[in-house]
């Protein structure tokens, strides 16, 4: 009689186990943002959970590299901040925008106790002693705000998950796996997910003996690119799928899921020696190509990340059009500060590339669809990274589906208890409406400030992005709005359709009393102080024009605006 043979974990406090002897209540698919917040904090509510991640070296991306307040605010909820510490990570403290001359800084919002200690623009030496002592007592965000800010975080994305799967590593009811998952496992009776089928790489003490010993057929081991490895099922009445922008399950039949749609790539680069128009911000330039990402990943080396979004199908490497394209359509639209950083770093770096993919969320638990199995992350809902909120709407989306998913008298600890899939689709309609709070606001936001801010593909959009940099250039309400819907603080959809249209009447203000962007009538006012200005009599002379324009600016801004909104939200 053969034994079962044993795979390796990469638990603490484990170095093996039968797959057989595995009991999990919930399989995860997936180590990465997502995979490992929701592991954490459902096994914090007492649920068995096992995570199958194909490779937990660290991985080395481009982009999840910006995590902004109100991600940080959902890490303390999920008990994970500490996450951030120890991976050299930066505080953000908002961001500048600078097209042309024009350049904005937006920063995040004060800490509440913190507001009145700012109202100086130069305290006395007793009150900064007060402001130095309130931060080294109270002044702690949900991480350590030497600004007084609630503040965001940057960093390399590989140090972030690894320190998210050394959290998850060292927690009771957590079991991690290396392995490939390569397929759903199916009830043939009910259709529903009831598993997975993987390849486990076995224990090493089992690998010199597995060939010679009579197993059975399910214990023999097959070779995986070159080395042994175990074909195993695992069964779990959960299977949350979290594997990902190219997730090779969110196709499954019944997922409802619709098609990603990618409508430019982001081209990365690392800058040194380089310093930000406004330090500890993320920088966004916009040029007529499209926009310009830049924030410090790195404290140690002082390394910023720069991310260039170029639309349509990608030059090519190889042959250098791709740098070339870069150094002749977007370098020279850069603060001429940033440019020998910027030119230094295409010569003598690998250029890297990823898809901004826009994939909005499907519901999930009604009639006709999959049961058993419930997609998260991006391989569930994607936005454009613009605005950095990608890992801030993972993040608060594993602290609400953790909530209904814990143990209570609806759903029993145990496997038994996650049996019922009426009540666990319940739960997936709750979780798709709650979390549309905060990620129908990113997702909206990030799609309609890429239309804005993508380039000059229509004169329409050039008024706008005009009139959204002078709005946010008013400070007060108008930057102290927009930027609590983009740092996720507060995620108010109403405030979002208010501060947009708010702009595109700004926007058709300008026009009428300056004329279009780039327009022969306005006179130039550098001298003055004033920027461009449009003549008085020919404001009076363009008026009756500049009215019909105005209506064609309006409807671009409502083309922007409204489908996006009927996308994220319809069911």
């Amino acid at each position: 009689m053969s034994t079962t043979p044993e795979v390796e974990v990469a638990s603490s406090g484990l170095d093996r186990v039968s797959v057989h002897a595995l009991q999990p209540e919930i399989i995860i698919i997936g180590a990465g943002v997502i995979g490992c917040a929701l592991a954490y904090s459902l096994s914090a509510s007492g649920r068995e959970v096992v995570v199958l991640e194909r490779d937990l070296s660290e991985p080395d991306r481009i982009v999840g590299e910006l995590l902004q307040p109100g991600g940080v605010a959902a890490l303390e909820s999920l008990g994970m901040a500490d996450v951030l510490e120890g991976i050299d990570a930066v505080p953000v403290e908002g961001y500048c925008i600078v097209s042309g001359e024009d350049q904005v800084g937006c920063p995040y919002p004060l800490l509440e106790e913190m507001a009145g200690l700012h109202k100086d623009k130069q305290p006395s030496q007793d009150k900064e002693d007060e402001l130095n002592a309130y931060i080294d007592k109270k002044g702690k965000w949900h991480v350590d705000s030497q600004s007084g800010k609630k503040e965001g975080r940057s960093f390399h994305h590989g140090k972030l998950i690894s320190s998210l799967r050394k959290k998850i590593l060292n927690t009771p009811r957590v079991t991690v796996l290396e392995a490939t998952v390569k397929d759903l496992v199916f009830c043939e009776h009910t259709n529903r997910v009831i598993g997975v089928s993987a390849s486990f790489k076995p224990a090493l003490s089992q690998t010199s003996t597995s060939t010679s010993s009579n197993s059975n057929s399910d214990d023999t081991p097959t070779q995986d690119s070159g080395s042994p490895a175990l074909v195993r099922k695992l069964y779990a009445p959960i299977t949350i799928i979290a594997d990902g922008c190219f997730s090779k399950f969110r196709l499954t039949p019944g997922m409802r899921t619709p098609k990603p749609v990618t409508r430019s790539h982001f081209v990365g680069i690392i800058l040194e020696d380089c310093k930000l128009p406004i330090p500890n911000m993320g920088t966004v330039c916009l040029t007529p190509s499209g926009p310009v990402l830049l924030y410090q990943i790195g404290r140690a080396k002082g390394e910023v990340r720069m991310l260039v979004d170029v639309k349509g199908k990608l030059p090519s490497v190889g042959d250098g059009s791709l740098r070339r394209h870069i150094e002749t359509q977007y370098v020279p639209h850069l603060p001429s500060s940033l440019q020998p950083s910027v030119l230094s770093a295409l010569a003598n770096q690998r250029i890297r590339s990823m898809p901004n993919t826009f994939l909005p969320p499907a519901l999930q638990g009604v009639a006709n669809s999959l049961s058993g199995a419930i997609l998260v992350g991006d391989a569930y809902n994607m936005r454009h990274p613009l605005t950095g909120g990608g890992m801030t709407v993972a993040f608060n989306d594993a602290v609400i589906l953790s909530k209904y998913l814990k143990p209570s008298p609806d759903l029993p600890q145990g496997r038994e208890g996650l049996e019922d899939w009426d009540r666990i689709s319940e739960i997936l309609k709750i979780w798709f409406w709650e979390r549309k709070r905060l990620s129908g606001v990113v997702n909206v936001l990030s799609m309609a400030l890429y239309s804005l801010f993508g380039g000059a593909d229509e004169p329409e959009l050039e008024v706008l992005r005009e009139g959204c940099v002078k709005y946010l250039g008013m400070g007060g309400e108008r930057v102290a709005g927009p930027v609590g819907l983009l740092s996720a603080l507060t995620p108010a959809p109403f405030m979002l359709f208010y501060h947009f249209f708010s702009v595109a009447f700004y926007s058709i203000f300008l026009l009428l009393i300056k004329g279009p962007p780039g327009s022969s009538f306005r006179s130039n006012g550098k001298d003055s102080g004033k920027g461009s200005t449009l003549n008085p009599l020919m404001v009076v002379l363009t008026l009756p024009l500049n009215l019909i324009y105005s209506i064609k600016v309006f409807w671009t801004a409502c083309v922007v605006l409204l489908p996006v909104i009927y996308t994220e939200f319809k069911v």
